[in-house]
């Protein structure tokens, strides 16, 4: 048998090489995109009709009073992904500890009721006070959700600072959303996506010059040597993405519908056997809602009507 060069060895190998590196390619691109698909929602599904199928226990402590949304999203150190889950409120939550942290267990330093001076002013130890940890992070659907990971639980147990002021909590996510708009001006900068919409030669120079400028202030005097509305001119000088617009749209994105805008079928169920009982609604009953409401827990017993012959029957 001949002997075939190394040459023609080589150049099979590459191609080989390349054929598999192809397929390799295509079998990932066909993963994500099943993966993709099994959480192609935008505001549907009932929240805790989801919740059910990945945690039953927690599925029966969600109120629809709440607001809850449910948002998934595709993440992990090694592909395949792994989908993941989290629980958004869009109503009001108050959290009475974030509101006075302070520990109350300790005595007042002790001072004579006639002495009208000020007090020196000494900066307050906070050790011991209330910090609020938010145990509701990002968890991975999986068959073994009742037997959590250490790193998983890790994970998701994150210290947050919360202030007692609306207008604190306020000024925070403002500041917030400032960051997360300079760095994603900062990264299309230095990927080279950031260009200006205008065709003028001297326009397109004033722009790149502004743009410039602002990168090099963030990055010798941090975030607050910017104001947001200065990053917001930049931003609408470019042909790129709206960020509030984009925001939107990825909030939206592998999101369930939240159970503020769905119907209580109980509550319809029971208006509707009201309304054939009972006609348009004028005469006010009051045993059959109770009846409906508990289902099965209250059953009327049945009684026999008594009529004047019945009380001399033999």
């Amino acid at each position: 048998i001949p002997e075939e060069s190394p040459q023609v060895l080589r150049k099979e190998d590459k191609a080989a090489t390349i054929i598999q590196k192809a397929w390799k390619n295509f079998l990932n691109v066909a993963v994500f995109q099943h993966f993709k698909s099994l959480i192609d929602l935008r505001r549907q599904g009932e929240p805790r009709q989801i919740v059910r199928f990945l945690n039953p226990k927690e599925a029966e402590l969600l109120d629809g009073a709440a607001g809850i949304q449910v948002r998934f999203r595709l993440g992990g150190v090694k592909f395949p992904p792994q989908i993941y889950y989290k629980i958004f409120t869009h109503r009001h939550v108050e959290d009475l500890c974030a509101n006075s942290p302070r520990d109350y267990t300790k005595l007042q330093a002790k001072c004579t009721s006639h002495n009208k001076d000020d007090p020196p002013l000494v900066e307050e130890d906070h050790s011991g006070w209330y910090r609020r940890v938010e145990n509701n992070g990002w968890r991975p659907v999986s068959r073994r959700f009742w037997i959590p990971l250490e790193s998983e639980v890790l994970e998701s147990t994150k210290e947050s600072e919360f202030h007692f002021s609306k207008l604190k909590r306020k000024q925070d996510m403002e500041k917030k959303r400032k960051i997360k708009k300079i760095e994603w001006m900062r990264q299309m900068y230095y990927m080279g996506s950031l260009e200006a919409k205008a065709t003028d030669n001297e326009t397109l120079g004033l722009i790149h010059k502004a743009t410039k400028g602002l990168i090099r202030s963030i990055e010798d005097g941090g975030v607050d040597s910017v104001m947001e509305w200065e990053v917001d001119e930049v931003l609408n000088w470019t042909n790129t993405l709206n960020f509030d617009e984009y925001i939107a749209k990825w909030k939206e994105t592998a999101t369930s519908n939240s159970s503020a805008n769905l119907r209580d079928v109980k509550l319809e169920r029971i208006q509707k056997s009201l309304v054939g009982n009972y006609g348009d609604g004028s005469q006010t009953p009051m045993e059959a809602p109770y009846e409906d409401y508990y289902e099965n827990t209250y059953v009327k017993r049945p009684f026999t009507s008594l009529s004047p012959s019945s009380m001399f029957m033999k």
